[in-house]
């Protein structure tokens, strides 16, 4: 992402609130505006590959150098930019799910199609076994990867995973139907004029406030998760197909046989701890670790307490 470009545009938009009505003010920002969601699609573009699988056109990035690899599935919505940097022990795949970025809705709507897809892509690639990590909306197509390829599955990572029939339309209506436009100003006010404001924007526990303003760097990790669902419209299909898929979930908990770890936070309101018990019941063989006073944007306020989990997994069944 451009900073140069996005402050320049913040600066037209805060001398346009000042002297011009909020429906003026978008057109005078109108130009810029496009002008860099132009370049943030270009980037996006660049900074994937894609491969073409009997699946279709599955659009990923792969980071990393070690021979374990962790096949990061991202929630919703997010695209092969929402995803993590490798660790100690393990590099990192992450394919955009279908309808999100560059990878067609016709790929696969269904958890079982999605989980399809990423045994085609990493067959392309000949990988032979990866460790699946689920993220919140990407669980239920890592679950059944988990299940429909175990000889291909090392383990199972769910993290904040959506892991039964829900229906979350009603508390996410607005960010399904929101504007690329609209959602650009409301992402840019909340993360460029002021840490201490995103923090209480983003964080209901004092605790996890202090936990991210005491580094920097955790700062920019939610930053760079809350820039991952924009621009929306490339997105659109794949969180629309997902809410409507989470309805109607019917994951083969019991076809699971591989090593599983769900890590969830015990103040997580978007995707309940009870997602992780229930999950845990269900999974034989799995363990469940849960992060006090961690909600869904933990990564970002525990991030080593998380990331030493993860890595002591993947050495363990490496």
């Amino acid at each position: 992402m451009s900073f140069e470009i996005l402050i320049f545009i913040i600066s037209i938009s805060l001398l346009s609130i000042y002297y011009f009505p909020f429906q003026v003010f978008k057109i005078a920002i109108y130009i810029p505006y496009f002008v860099y969601k132009t370049l943030v699609l270009w980037k996006l573009r660049l900074d994937s590959s894609a491969m073409i699988t009997h699946r279709g056109r599955i659009e990923y990035r792969g980071k990393g150098q070690s021979d374990n690899m962790l096949l990061y599935i991202h929630g919703s919505p997010g695209g092969y930019d929402q995803t993590t940097d490798p660790g100690k022990n393990y590099s990192v795949l992450t394919p955009s799910r279908p309808g999100y970025l560059g990878t067609d809705i016709l790929s696969g709507s269904s958890p079982e199609a999605q989980a399809d897809c990423f045994k085609a892509l990493i067959d392309e690639l000949k990988l032979d076994k990866v460790f699946v990590m689920g993220v919140s909306g990407g669980g239920p197509s890592a679950m059944h990867f988990a299940a429909q390829y175990p000889e291909n599955t090392a383990g199972l990572i769910l993290f904040e995973a959506v892991s039964y029939s829900e229906d979350f339309r009603g508390k996410d209506e607005a960010l399904i139907n929101a504007w690329d436009m609209d959602l650009f100003i409301q992402l840019s006010f909340m993360t460029f004029f002021g840490s201490k404001k995103l923090a209480a924007r983003m964080l209901p526990n004092k605790n996890n406030r202090t936990r991210l303003l005491s580094n920097k760097r955790n700062v920019e990790l939610l930053k760079k998760v809350i820039w991952s669902i924009w621009p929306i419209s490339r997105r659109r299909h794949g969180i629309k197909n997902d809410y409507s898929q989470f309805m109607n979930l019917n994951i083969p908990f019991g076809r699971i046989s591989c090593p599983t770890l769900i890590i969830h936070g015990s103040e997580d309101i978007n995707v309940d701890i009870n997602h992780a018990e229930y999950a845990n019941k269900k999974i034989n063989n799995s363990v469940l670790y849960v992060v006090h006073e961690g909600d869904h944007m933990m990564h970002a306020t525990h991030e080593d307490e998380i990331e030493k989990q993860i890595e002591l997994f993947i050495a363990e069944h490496s």
